[in-house]
């Protein structure tokens, strides 16, 4: 765990850390040795340290690769001292399955020589940026600490966890009964800014946001997205089996609907999408009242969790209330209550929460209860830039 703190003036002079998550693989067994064999590291932990490279491959294999949700910490050349900036683990973090499903474990490590140099709570911000879109049915991540082990409760206070009550008597750990405190993350509660990895800089640079008119020729662009269930999962409309009433969806509803915009990456994007071909849609629907209309929007699987999303709000608004869409003042958003990851989508774009509309409307055989977000033409659009992610 990360033990040992420096003085502030240290980290400021120092720069953010630069932190970046990925999934383990077996090569990695002798960067892990590194600290897996440390007393130190391992002294609030429950494993022991590891003697030889066997057992902890073993682990590697039967553990770490089949577990859910379980990450290599890496951190950028530029912050290393040792040279293991590239790419090989210097700790590990993991999210757990709990018996509610609507809960995890958190659990976290990290190389002495990267003690009290923020790589761990740069890690854990990563964590809950990252996991509440990517486990189904996680609310809550919380992590149990020693009573004693004051540099990894500041590492979860510093990540922006909530101290909730100290555990007497919880927990046996190598051989002594330990007081534990339980700390918790929410997926409502705010995310904590971090410092960008350098692959995320890389992969992200070139990749801008554009929204254009949709034409017929996108349409197996479109196939690509509009046939994957998980898509349609939230969506009004199920997913096409073919073609030709997507061909006739075209047609008849996207190319004379007064605002509808295909989501394009721009060339180097990378995986072939970033040549003009839609990922997504956005739209923003009229209503009754003139003054207001409804954003839609869907993106493709592959971009989930990239910002795409967010990024193609944040410029759709700003186009219908900058004068695209005579006489708007509000651009409303309906979330279905269990859809969090696109309920953050919206949250981030400066959308604001209004309330819960109970049982607004029947969504694929059941009635269901829908977020009310708006934004409307006074408010500020979220800080980032609206055409990259």
């Amino acid at each position: 765990m990360d033990r040992s703190e420096e003085p502030p003036h240290a980290a400021a002079a120092r720069g953010a850390v630069e932190v970046s998550l990925r999934r383990f693989d077996l090569a990695d067994v002798d960067a892990m040795m590194v600290w897996a064999s440390d007393p130190q590291v391992a002294a609030v932990c429950r494993w022991e340290p590891y003697e030889s490279t066997e057992p902890l491959l073993a682990y590697l294999r039967d553990t770490v690769l089949p577990h859910p949700w379980f990450r290599a910490i890496c951190v950028a050349a530029a912050f290393d001292g040792d040279g293991g900036g590239d790419d090989r683990p210097v700790g590990a973090v993991s999210v757990s399955p709990t018996a509610d499903a609507c809960r995890a474990e958190l659990g976290y490590v990290v190389a002495r020589a990267h003690w009290g140099k923020g790589v761990a709570t740069a890690a854990v911000k990563r964590v809950v940026a990252a996991v509440f879109g990517e486990v189904e049915g996680l609310e809550r991540v919380e992590a149990l600490v020693d009573v004693r082990n004051a540099a990894s409760q500041r590492v979860l206070e510093k990540a922006g966890f909530r101290r909730e009550a100290v555990l007497r008597s919880y927990c046996v750990l190598k051989g002594e009964v330990r007081d534990m405190v339980i700390y918790s993350f929410i997926s409502t509660d705010p995310l904590q800014p971090i410092a960008p990895s350098p692959a995320a800089v890389r992969r992200r640079a070139p990749m801008e946001v554009t929204l254009r008119r949709f034409e017929l020729s996108d349409v197996d662009a479109m196939m690509a997205w509009a046939s994957d269930p998980a898509v349609a999962a939230f969506c009004r409309w199920e997913p096409y089996q073919s073609t030709e009433p997507l061909l006739a969806y075209l047609r008849d509803t996207v190319l004379p609907h007064p605002w509808f915009r295909a989501i394009c990456l721009a060339t180097g994007a990378g995986a072939g999408d970033g040549d003009g071909r839609p990922v997504g849609a956005v739209s923003l629907a009229p209503t009754a009242d003139a003054c207001r209309g409804e954003l839609g929007y869907v993106v493709a699987r592959a971009h989930w969790g990239k910002g795409v999303a967010t990024a193609a709000v944040r410029r759709a608004v700003a186009a219908v209330l900058g004068g695209e869409v005579s006489g708007l003042a509000r651009v409303e958003a309906l979330v279905d209550v269990d859809n969090r990851a696109s309920q953050r989508v919206v949250e981030k774009a400066g959308f604001r929460r209004e309330g819960v509309l109970r049982r607004h409307y029947w969504h694929k055989g059941r009635v269901r209860d829908l977020v009310m977000y708006s934004f409307v033409s006074s408010d500020q659009l979220a800080e980032g830039r609206a055409a990259h992610y």
